[in-house]
């Protein structure tokens, strides 16, 4: 009885924390948008059925972002935030946090360079990674910064454009004693765009990143992860719009007795304007992920998803999606996972900047390791508030 007092105080609290916030508006370039959602989910830890524990709780997620610029020179800054809380499990509560700031500078009509700087406070969702955690009390959490300089030559409309990125991440896990998945990577990226049409591009890319990683006990994941690809992007009026790339990717550790991926690797997402109230949204994306096992190297995850919205009337929008996942665990030929999940939903909007939602998710993964299989149910409402200028 206890925890559900403490529980209905919380829910009030948040929902008035969120009224306030979502009340700063009417400054030049600014969005503000909060979600406030109470969801019952029958297994929070995504672990298997026998041992899953199942909760009811109310989550905040405000965004705001201001955009504004001087001269030629653009800036933003955003922030997005969720804040959950538990009505039993008080330890399954977090505060997930991201701050961004963005500069673009332009300094002629070809040259321009762009700086990018953010911190997040996260939390690991249970069912996308491949570590098994059956006595889990407390999410996988993480402090990360990052900062990224870019350069290019050639304007977004001209016929040829190059562009050059360096990235900086420092991630830290602080909880769970996931010390060894700590790491620092440096990312260079490079591009070269060829305009075919004013709203048509070919483009090829290269990614190369270096992890290095905090050592664990006997093994470390230090690697190295280089992506070559090729992508066609276009929007066809608005009707059909899309950017897909493929190509080849290779992940290469230092320590002897990891093994190594390589192969095919392909990412993309295409928008289906069906109709004006139909909109259809598919993505696809095969890549390399480190694994989150001690001593085992990364693993090859395929995805594919599907995403459906239609309006029948002009406030009330049914929506639908399907993803299906498959990881191919190459250091062990005795584990593979398939991940299934399904949502429905619907839309109400209440006024032109509130909405009411409600929706069912259905998440599976099924593996070869008995287990790694679970189940999960999520039921949910949301109300919604935006304000734009």
């Amino acid at each position: 009885m206890r925890n559900r007092t403490k529980f209905t105080l919380s829910t009030i609290a948040l929902a008035l924390c969120s009224s306030v916030a979502i009340a700063q508006e009417d400054e030049t370039g600014f969005f503000a948008k909060a979600d406030t959602t109470l969801a019952h989910d029958d297994n929070i830890y995504r672990v298997t059925d026998d041992l899953a524990q199942s909760d009811t709780y109310i989550s905040v997620a405000p965004e705001l972002k201001l955009i504004g610029g001087f001269g030629k020179q653009r800036f933003e800054l955003s922030y997005d935030g969720d804040y959950s809380k538990f009505s039993d499990s008080d330890d399954a509560d977090f505060a997930d946090h991201n701050f961004k700031a963005k500069l673009n500078f332009e300094h002629t009509l070809r040259l321009s360079t762009r700086l990018e700087a953010g911190y997040q406070k996260e939390h690991e969702e249970p069912g996308y990674i491949n570590r098994i955690q059956l006595d889990m009390t407390e999410y996988n959490k993480f402090d990360q910064d990052f900062l990224l300089a870019g350069l290019a030559y050639g304007s977004e409309k001209a016929i040829g454009r190059f562009s050059v990125n360096y990235r900086k991440t420092t991630r830290d896990y602080t909880t769970n004693n996931l010390d060894f998945l700590d790491f620092t990577s440096d990312q260079i990226t490079g591009r070269f765009t060829y305009r075919l049409a004013p709203n048509t591009k070919v483009y090829l890319e290269t990614i190369l990143t270096e992890y290095d990683y905090s050592p664990g006990q006997n093994f470390e994941l230090d690697n190295t992860y280089k992506r070559y690809r090729a992508g066609f992007s276009w929007d066809f009026t608005g009707k059909l719009t899309g950017d897909i790339n493929i190509g080849y990717q290779e992940r290469n550790y230092e320590q002897v007795n990891i093994q190594d991926i390589d192969g095919l690797a392909y990412d993309g997402q295409i928008t289906w304007a069906i109709n004006s109230y139909t909109k259809l949204i598919s993505k696809a994306t095969r890549e390399s992920v480190d694994s989150s096992l001690e001593e085992a190297g990364g693993f090859l995850r395929s995805t594919y998803s599907i995403f459906l919205s239609h309006e029948l009337t002009e406030l009330l929008k049914l929506t639908a999606d399907a993803g299906y996942s498959n990881d191919e665990l190459v250091f062990s030929s005795d584990r593979e996972d398939e991940r299934y999940s399904y949502k429905v939903g619907v839309e109400y909007e209440l006024y032109r900047n509130i909405t009411l939602a409600g929706s069912y998710t259905y998440e599976e993964r099924d593996s070869t390791f008995e287990i790694a299989n679970y189940t999960a149910n999520v039921l949910s409402l949301s109300i919604n508030i935006s304000l734009e200028d």
